[in-house]
């Protein structure tokens, strides 16, 4: 009989360590990209909300609970060095036509 015990401290840490776990697999969804980009001589990369992913096709989301803030800190762990900031900026998609990027931009220049 297997009898694990859970202690206070670790039940109250859950909710942490499953944000956690989001903000990684978010990163892990991205980072191939952030790679193609480095290798192809960029200097930032920048995760943008609500995209669609190129290979997947799934939309690529901010999980639920997880601010921009929380998104900055957690990204300038995993990406020591680099400069890491939330920005928002307009695109020209077509002649007569705008989108509005937001999103977390690494940078390693």
């Amino acid at each position: 009989m297997n009898t694990q015990t859970f202690s206070r401290s670790f039940l109250q840490g859950i909710p942490e360590q499953r944000k956690q776990e989001k903000i990684d697999y978010l990163i892990n969804r991205f980072v191939r990209y952030l790679q193609d980009d480095a290798a192809e001589g960029k200097t930032s990369y920048m995760y943008v909300y609500n995209q669609i992913d190129k290979n997947s096709g799934l939309q690529m989301m901010v999980p639920l609970g997880i601010t921009d803030e929380e998104l900055v800190s957690a990204f300038s762990k995993r990406f020591p060095d680099c400069a890491v900031s939330y920005q928002e900026k307009w695109v020209d998609v077509a002649r007569d036509n705008r989108v509005l990027k937001k999103g977390i931009v690494i940078d390693w220049s």
